[in-house]
């Protein structure tokens, strides 16, 4: 048998140990809770958001805007990753009235991999 099919073998069984291993390297950074929660239906309005996610952020490339129904912004200024919480992601919001509003996030996890999403919640 030739040494070239052994080396690759080899050599991919050495890379998949190392991917098994290191699994961090290769994680996206999902929310694991956020307040006000997904879907929530509220009976006061919160005067802040903020995700919670599973991996550290790269504060520069993370992003979190909320909008009333009719698209106009209601977070006030830059999303930020406070000091010493790097899986947190917060922006303060304007005094929401009634209504649905929507919450668009975008982030790099510190690793490089990026991901997104979107969904809404209620003020009664």
């Amino acid at each position: 048998m030739s040494l070239f099919p052994r080396a690759c073998g080899l050599a991919a069984l050495c890379l998949s140990g190392v991917l098994a291993v290191s699994g961090v390297a290769w994680a996206h950074a999902f929310p694991v809770r956020s307040a006000p929660a997904v879907g929530a239906v509220l009976k006061v309005a919160p005067k802040r958001m903020t995700i919670w996610f599973d991996a550290d952020l790269s504060p520069f490339f993370s992003h979190l805007v909320v909008t009333a129904a009719d698209g106009r912004k209601v977070s006030v200024g830059r999303a930020r990753v406070p000091a010493g919480h790097p899986r947190e992601l917060t922006v303060k919001l304007r005094a929401l009235a009634p209504g649905t509003y929507f919450v668009a996030w975008s982030v790099v996890a510190a690793d490089g991999h990026h991901t997104e999403g979107r969904f809404r919640f209620v003020v009664r």
